[in-house]
């Protein structure tokens, strides 16, 4: 891996031969090393190292840009040479916004760790059999997909804007089969050191175990309590939407939306820079510098995120990023949610999510991976999957209670959801 100063003396060279044109340039490497499994068995090893550098470059309000992962001089010098034909030769953009100037970048939580680039395909494999071994114990199939790797991320300009970013992130998920149920399971930490693989096995296997043998139920409106891993799957697709050109233009549910309260009063988004368990990146969109940003307090739609075209239109300051996004939670496990539910579901995971109104973040879907009748606050047993017509924004209005929060995937840090009425439009024959 090149070193920040290597990466600054490239960029250094890149940029000299504009020749007083506005330029960006920025680095991207990947280290990855994974393992696809099924029918416990592996079936794909794969791995290996990337570099890259992109180029673009302005004249006037044209632009043109070139990316190659060949860094030699000669190379280099075709970068510059082609992306400038291109500025030449391209039409105007009326959506132009000059490049930012030198950022102050925050000091982040600790994202790269050593202990992921020293993680082995004999690792992997021994992490692969924990879970396999204890699947065939029950008589079960174990398949799914461990990964680890690493990433510099880096951009200057010429405006003097420089920032260097690296990660590390190691995630593991595993979906078990029985003869009619299936459970998952799935984490996702920056250290190898984080991972218990022990804990994974027997979540996902456990969750398998009580999935078997669903009973059929009518469709209708239930208190659900969604699991993080279902949490992230809907809230996905609100994020997506939280646009504020989209919502300026009218065609979101956020449409003259903003300093209303839309929410339950429980619900907070916003990206934290002060939680180890999810690290955010120093910059996002140009180099700009990530700050913490509230947009949903106490339920109330505080803002949606600016591009920098946008801001340079409405007079604001943009947003760097949307991501990553925390929703906190409340001091309870998934458990006490149960407890506190006396006639629902508990849902694991969602999956095939579609738009039915894209306006009015109207969402259809099927659960997965284990559905649990739930009567007097206990576990009364596993159900068939179902098909769902429902909005996060009212899914999010009706909140109960909420658990802690805990990362999920490398972009979200969500509490499992105590909520009221979710809508179940019909039943499904998917397992």
């Amino acid at each position: 891996m090149r070193t920040r100063d290597e990466i600054k003396a490239l960029f250094d060279k890149v940029l000299t031969k504009v020749n007083g044109l506005e330029a960006q340039v920025s680095y991207n490497f990947e280290k990855s090393i994974a393992t696809r499994f099924g029918e416990n068995s592996i079936t794909q090893n794969m791995g290996g190292e990337s570099e890259s550098l992109r180029f673009v470059v302005y004249k006037g309000n044209r632009s043109g840009s070139y990316i190659t992962n060949k860094l030699d001089d000669a190379s280099l010098d075709r970068l510059v040479r082609t992306a400038v034909k291109m500025a030449e030769d391209s039409p105007e953009d009326p959506e132009y916004v000059p490049l930012p100037g030198p950022q102050e970048y925050l000091k982040m939580q600790k994202g790269y760790f050593d202990d992921v680039n020293a993680v082995t395909p004999d690792n992997i494999a021994g992490d692969i059999k924990v879970v396999v071994d204890m699947a065939k114990s029950k008589g079960f199939k174990a398949s799914g997909l461990f990964e680890a790797g690493a990433e510099i991320d880096a951009i200057a300009n010429t405006n003097g804007l420089f920032g260097f970013d690296s990660s590390t992130n190691v995630s593991y998920s595993t979906t078990v089969h029985g003869p009619v149920g299936s459970g998952k399971a799935e984490i996702s930490r920056n250290s190898y050191a984080q991972i218990n693989i022990d804990e994974i096995a027997e979540k996902a296997v456990g969750n398998a175990a009580m999935a078997q043998n669903p009973v059929e139920i009518e469709p209708g409106d239930y208190d659900v309590i969604f699991e993080p891993s279902a949490m992230l799957e809907f809230f996905a697709f609100m994020l997506w939407n939280m646009n504020a050109r989209d919502a300026d233009e009218g065609t979101t549910v956020f449409a003259d939306k903003i300093g209303q309260k839309l929410f339950s009063d429980k619900v907070n988004i916003s990206i934290d820079i002060d939680d180890s368990e999810l690290p955010v990146p120093i910059f996002g969109d140009a180099g700009l510098a990530v700050r913490p940003r509230a947009w949903v307090k106490d339920g109330v739609l505080e803002r949606l995120r600016y591009s920098r075209y946008w801001a340079k239109e409405k007079g604001l300051e943009p947003d760097p990023s949307l991501y990553p996004a925390f929703m906190r939670g409340e001091d309870r496990s998934i458990d006490d949610l149960v407890k506190m539910c006396k006639k629902g579901l508990l849902v694991k995971n969602l999956w095939y999510i579609r738009y039915v109104d894209r306006k009015e973040l109207l969402l259809t879907g099927m659960t997965r991976d284990g559905v649990f009748l739930i009567e007097d606050g206990k576990i009364v047993g596993p159900v068939k999957n179902m098909r769902w017509n429902e909005s996060p924004i009212h899914f999010l209005d009706n909140v109960v209670a909420m658990s802690r929060a805990e990362r999920v995937e490398s972009y979200a840090k969500l509490p499992g959801i105590l909520s009221k009425d979710f809508t179940f439009s019909s039943k499904t024959d998917s397992l």
